[in-house]
């Protein structure tokens, strides 16, 4: 995570003669979280922007997140782990003052047999980079969702339909807009309680969150981006009395101006677990994505569409995610600057 804010910052300064392009500032990176089945129920800051939206400006979402899982524990530790998990965010943000935002998101979520099994089992073979644990179970199947520790039960989630997840509130400061430095804005979100704990759509507890997002458009063509943000999770989780730590999550990334509509997004993700010294890196343990997509921006409208890759071996984080989410911006009151691109990126007054 150093490294990553390092080399921000070194960009930063290595360009000190490259001024903020005016009119592009970018749309945004893909705004990933941690899609792992368990890691799920808790409080992520998705990856975002730094740029906040000016008073009376909105931006209303519909994400989804298509997420391959499988893994298998035994010892201590016994899990099954099969299934494809489907999560769709409703969401939308305002701004309500100068450089200031708020916002909620209310995320479904639905476990099925899915069907990315055979484009995996494809793609692995072509590297030499097979999974085992993929020749056990028929593809596109719902083999199960459980983990136990000592015997004990920890999550047992069923195949479902659309049940309600966790719905959080979040709020976004603008703290400075140097001319050539990167934009930094802070973070901050709460996660009420609303998805059934019994059936892992929830954590049962409340978390809350805090962060940083910088951003800075190094030349006409090119947007750094980087996160970093604290989870703060109520525990313990009730039913193996399994305690629960503060954990990390950050994100760096560059987005690459193909056309006035269009941009090339690469990046970075790691994950730590609010579950420590389980023994198993299913529970436990830093993970690491890569991601990559592209920005398709008309009038009001942007569409994101992303590919998310587990690199670590880490099984805290899915095997491997598909990402689309669609936006619309606009205005709910009259105010003195144009109306911002639709992830909000045009100056705050």
């Amino acid at each position: 995570m150093r490294s990553a804010v390092a080399g921000v910052l070194a960009v930063a300064w290595l360009l000190p003669g490259l001024a903020r392009a005016e009119g592009w500032a970018g749309y945004g990176p893909l705004p990933v979280r941690n899609f792992q089945p368990i890691q799920v129920i808790f409080l992520n800051l998705p990856f975002e922007r730094a740029a906040v939206l000016r008073p009376g400006a909105f931006a209303v979402r519909l994400e989804t997140a298509e997420s391959n899982e499988i893994a298998t524990e035994q010892g201590d530790v016994e899990a099954l782990l099969k299934f494809e998990t489907n999560r769709t965010v409703l969401g939308a943000s305002i701004g309500v003052y100068p450089r200031l935002e708020v916002g909620v998101d209310v995320p479904m979520i639905s476990r099925f047999g899915g069907f990315m099994d055979p484009l995996i089992n494809g793609v692995e073979g072509l590297f030499g980079q097979v999974n085992p644990e993929r020749e056990l179970f028929p593809d596109n199947v719902f083999g199960g969702f459980s983990v136990s520790r000592f015997g004990r039960e920890l999550f047992d989630g069923p195949k479902q339909q659309f049940e309600l997840g966790d719905i959080w509130f979040s709020t976004k400061y603008e703290l400075w807009r140097p001319a050539r430095l990167p934009l930094l804005s802070i973070r901050g979100a709460v996660k009420a309680p609303t998805g059934s704990a019994s059936g892992v759509f929830g954590s049962g507890n409340p978390d809350v969150g805090l962060g940083f997002a910088a951003e800075y458009q190094a030349c006409s063509w090119l947007m750094l981006y980087q996160n970093l943000a604290v989870i703060f999770p109520v525990g313990p989780i009730t039913a193996g009395n399994l305690s629960l730590d503060p954990f990390a999550t950050e994100g760096f990334g560059f987005e690459l101006r193909l056309a006035d509509w269009a941009s090339f997004l690469f990046q970075q993700e790691a994950y730590s677990s609010p579950m420590h010294g389980t023994g198993t890196p299913i529970l436990d343990g830093t993970a690491v994505e890569l991601a990559a997509g592209f920005n398709l921006a008309w009038r009001r409208w942007l569409l994101q569409l992303g590919a998310i890759n587990n690199v670590s071996g880490v099984a805290t984080a899915a095997d491997f995610t598909l990402y689309l989410r669609l936006t619309y911006s606009g205005e709910l009151w009259a105010a003195s600057q144009p109306v911002p691109t639709p992830t909000g990126a045009a100056p705050s007054t």
